[in-house]
């Protein structure tokens, strides 16, 4: 039986899984891999190490596909973003630079002076913060490393790194050049408006392609001597988008590291700066993305340090959440571990638990991670009801992070919607893998592929009447929280 097969790479880990013509996702295969932290505020990661996991698993994939069948295609979902310098024949000459890091303040501050935020804004629709739109960490990297920019022959993405090493093309998709600080939106195309202001040599910047598009063959001898076409593939919360079948005027929610709302426009004049905008896969659509960046990882650190160490499993959160009441005993969270994105957008800010007495237990502690977390998601909803004058009364949730029951519970009660978690939680290989099957027939577009593909809701979750008062109040409790600490937090990072 023919397949396809999708790769998708995310922040801390990397899934390889094949499709096949009735859009039925199997062999499924995954490694995690860490981030790497040189020195405070810089995140890097180990290329190669990711390019051996995944080859890897390609391989593993491949050959239970061909047991059966043939492989017709490939194509690629990789977080956004993460800077890469290459040479002519596509070698790292530095560890990947994670939207994460922070080091790029100085070059993100000069570039707003020499730009200006108005030319910025109207060009990419975003808002430049150091780390987050690339721009920034390639000029840290052309004033900090000289010599090894001048041996650049490609700066790109994650994907371009892995898209090279299938096919030795050079390339990057749309909705991951959406990120770079440097590219029209609207228009698709770099702005020379941009990147010839801040001394950038268009010659290091690689072509912009669709993402649907077929951009070489696989060169991996070893897996097959015929040509199997590669399609560029897309950023994940993109392909995440299209396995979806999400349309103008629909919102999701995708949760794992980070939790993130998604709203699909076909009106780029209203985008929102407090969001991460960006193309959609599918051309003169956009998508913007309200983006928390941690909360997954919050309830990550509260497990790895205070639970596991005691022999307990993630089966604890259960009877956790039943031990402590709404308003986790007076305890309130804001969980901006590392800086945060929206809606506050302060690279200073950090975690903090509000509120602890006497008798504070840890179920009071993990309950307020999981209030917080949501509160400051309806933060974010409600950018998204009044600028976007969406109301919804659900919404479709993807994602591991999607199948806490206890937190898709809290979120449901705070926001007063209805949430449904997907039964494919996989959608970036998925999203990949009907990329690469409509480029070789499987369907005859991509709209048409998502509506082929059934996602069965797993659970849904409805808000608890009884609560939703209780949460109001708290709410407003919380939005003054952040506010109040946001000095702190500036003196805090001048004095560390």
């Amino acid at each position: 039986m023919s397949h396809v097969i999708g790769i998708d790479i995310g922040t801390s880990g990397i899934k390889v899984g094949a499709m096949n013509k009735e859009g039925v996702l199997g062999y499924l295969e995954y490694q995690p891999y860490s981030l790497l932290y040189p020195q405070k505020g810089w995140v890097e990661i180990d290329l190669e190490e990711i390019w051996c996991k995944t080859k890897t698993m390609l391989s593993k994939v491949w050959y239970q596909v061909e047991a059966a069948g043939s492989v017709d295609a490939i194509s690629l979902s990789t977080f956004c973003n993460c800077s890469v310098f290459l040479n002519e024949k596509g070698v790292p000459l530095y560890q990947g630079i994670m939207y994460l890091d922070q080091r790029s303040k100085a070059e993100a501050e000069w570039i707003k002076h020499v730009v200006g935020e108005d030319l910025l804004d109207l060009v990419t629709k975003n808002r430049l913060e150091q780390g987050m739109y690339t721009i920034t960490t390639h000029l840290w990297f052309k004033n900090n490393h000289p010599d090894l920019y001048e041996k650049t022959y490609k700066w790109g993405n994650l994907s371009t790194f892995i898209l090279h090493k299938l096919t030795g093309c050079f390339v990057m998709d749309w909705t991951q050049s959406s990120f770079s600080g440097m590219y029209d939106i609207e228009n698709y195309h770099w702005s020379s408006d941009i990147y010839e202001k801040v001394g950038i040599n268009s010659d290091k910047l690689p072509d912009v392609v669709d993402p649907s598009s077929i951009i070489g063959d696989l060169l991996m001898p070893e897996l097959s001597s015929k040509g199997i076409p590669v399609v560029a593939g897309a950023a994940d919360t993109a392909c995440s988008t299209l396995a979806l079948g999400i349309v103008e005027n629909e919102m999701f929610e995708s949760v794992g590291t980070s939790n993130v709302l998604t709203v699909c426009t076909n009106q780029p004049n209203i985008l929102d700066k407090r969001f991460l905008n960006r193309c959609h896969i599918i051309k003169n659509r956009w998508l913007s993305h309200g983006a928390m960046s941690f909360p997954g990882a919050s309830i990550q650190w509260f497990y790895e340090e205070f639970l596991k160490p005691e022999g307990h499993s993630k089966a604890i959160f259960a009877d956790l959440y039943k031990q402590s009441a709404a308003g986790a005993n007076g305890v309130f969270f804001l969980p901006y571990m590392q800086g945060e994105r929206s809606p506050i957008w302060d690279p200073d800010a950090r975690g903090v638990f509000a509120g602890i007495h006497l008798n504070t237990c840890k179920a009071d502690m993990f309950r307020a991670i999981l209030e917080g977390c949501s509160f400051g998601l309806r933060q974010i909803h409600e950018i998204i009801e009044t600028k976007y004058q969406l109301e919804l009364e659900r919404f479709p949730s993807i994602g591991g992070g999607a199948k806490n029951k206890e937190w898709a519970q809290i979120k449901a009660n705070v926001l007063n919607k209805n949430i449904h978690i997907k039964d494919i939680c996989e959608t970036g290989v998925l999203g990949a893998c009907i990329m690469a099957g409509t480029a070789v027939g499987y369907f005859s577009s991509l709209e048409s592929a998502a509506k082929e593909i059934s996602n069965h809701t797993l659970f849904s979750v409805e808000p608890e009447v009884e609560q939703l008062g209780i949460y109001d109040e708290l709410y407003q409790v919380y939005k003054e929280l952040y506010p109040s600490l946001k000095q702190f937090f500036a003196l805090s990072a001048r004095k560390s």
